[in-house]
C-alpha cells in the first residue's frame, strides 16, 4: 500500500523547494522564518540547523500566495 501524505506529514527543504519550482537557496533566505513565510519547524541553530515543514502549513501559506489574474482589475486611486 503506498504511503500517502496527511496534514500532520513533514516535508524536508528539498522535498519543499521541489514542489514550489525555487532553490533550496531561496527557500531558507527569503520564506523560512519570515513574518509573512511558511510555517516551519527549526531544528537545530546555526547555519546547519535543518527545517521540516508540515503539508497543511505548505499548503495554507500556497492558499494565501494565491493570485487570480483573471479577476476584474481595481479602480486606479488619483
Amino acid at each position: 500500500m503506498p504511503h500517502q501524505q496527511s496534514s500532520g506529514q513533514h516535508l524536508t527543504v528539498s522535498q519543499v523547494a521541489a514542489r514550489l519550482a525555487i532553490t533550496e537557496d531561496h527557500l531558507r533566505r527569503s520564506i523560512l522564518g519570515q513574518p509573512d513565510g511558511i510555517r516551519a519547524l527549526k531544528l537545530g541553530n546555526g547555519p546547519r540547523a535543518q527545517w521540516r515543514v508540515r503539508v497543511c502549513d505548505l499548503e495554507a501559506w500556497e492558499e494565501a500566495k494565491l493570485v487570480c489574474y483573471d479577476a476584474a482589475p481595481r479602480p486606479r486611486r488619483h
